[in-house]
């Protein structure tokens, strides 16, 4: 597979985002211009309601709920109503144990673009954990990248295999699996911080492609960011406002592959992975137990 590109591109012109309040009711907001990061919206309605907790979203309308709990739930949003999961329900449960709702710990989980979780635990443990939707089993758990990240209190995930960490002091900096250069996949740690700024943002998820959006605490705006791994180059530094009165929100997540700068052949869709099980291959291949 060819590595990322220096063009960005947005699969179906839009992203959904998902702001979710206080009460537990989820919505749905579609940004026009996913790529550009200009302040245009198309249509916006409400989805669901008892999402307390953490709410994460995935690829092509995946979606995981993490109840306050601690319980891992799967659900899919097909665009009309929330689909029966492998006659599970409306959701099935994945797991329990895991504790990301809390203020402390939940920003320490994010999901990519091919549907990968990683998390981030207390003591600098980063690792990667891959459901496959397809044959709804768990493909590879627990596996673990990186060591010793405690400097690091939050993570957000994004394009294939790339983890951003940000710092107390606000500083980003980018991990990411290197599959294209060799036949074996390699885990490739950061030499420089890539952004400084990101302490007082709130909310942050990714659509994929190394596209950001993000809520300032300071006054509730919803920020759009976009990083070009080729030129290693940010659109904008500061983040361009994309929207206003989004500070009372107990999450806002996106779809994590509405954007790409890989091939959109091999990219998960509703029906699951397309890649032919490259990204099994490579968490497998880059793991330390």
């Amino acid at each position: 597979m060819p590595g990322p590109s220096t063009t960005l591109s947005a699969r179906y012109g839009l992203a959904p985002v998902y702001p979710c309040d206080t009460a537990g009711d989820l919505y749905l907001f579609e940004h026009s211009t996913p790529a550009t990061g200009t302040f245009a919206w198309g249509e916006s309605y409400q989805v669901g309601a008892g999402w307390q907790g953490r709410v994460l979203a995935g690829p092509s309308g995946w979606m995981f709920s993490i109840t306050t709990g601690g319980e891992l739930r799967l659900l899919h949003y097909n665009g009309t109503n929330w689909d029966d999961i492998a006659g599970a329900g409306e959701y099935k449960v994945l797991g329990q144990g895991w504790a990301y709702s809390a203020a402390n710990t939940r920003y320490r989980i994010s999901v990519d673009e091919d549907g990968v979780i990683y998390t981030l635990d207390a003591a600098g443990n980063l690792k990667a954990h891959y459901y496959n939707f397809a044959t709804h089993q768990w493909a590879v758990q627990d596996a673990l990248l990186d060591t010793g990240l405690t400097q690091y209190n939050a993570i957000i995930a994004t394009s294939r295999g790339v983890v951003y960490a940000r710092t107390a002091a606000g500083a980003l900096w980018r991990y990411h699996i290197d599959f294209w250069t060799n036949a074996t996949a390699k885990w490739v740690k950061p030499t420089a911080q890539v952004l400084t700024g990101w302490q007082n943002m709130k909310n942050f998820s990714s659509p994929g492609g190394e596209v950001f959006y993000s809520v300032n605490a300071n006054n509730g705006n919803l920020l759009w960011w976009s990083y070009n791994p080729v030129t290693k180059v940010w659109k904008s530094t500061a983040g361009k406002s994309i929207g206003s009165g989004w500070n009372s929100e107990q999450d806002v997540v996106v779809q994590s592959n509405a954007c790409s700068r890989f091939p959109w052949d091999t990219a998960c869709n509703s029906f699951g992975p397309q890649d032919g099980g490259a990204v099994i291959t490579r968490l497998n291949q880059v793991k330390k137990n």
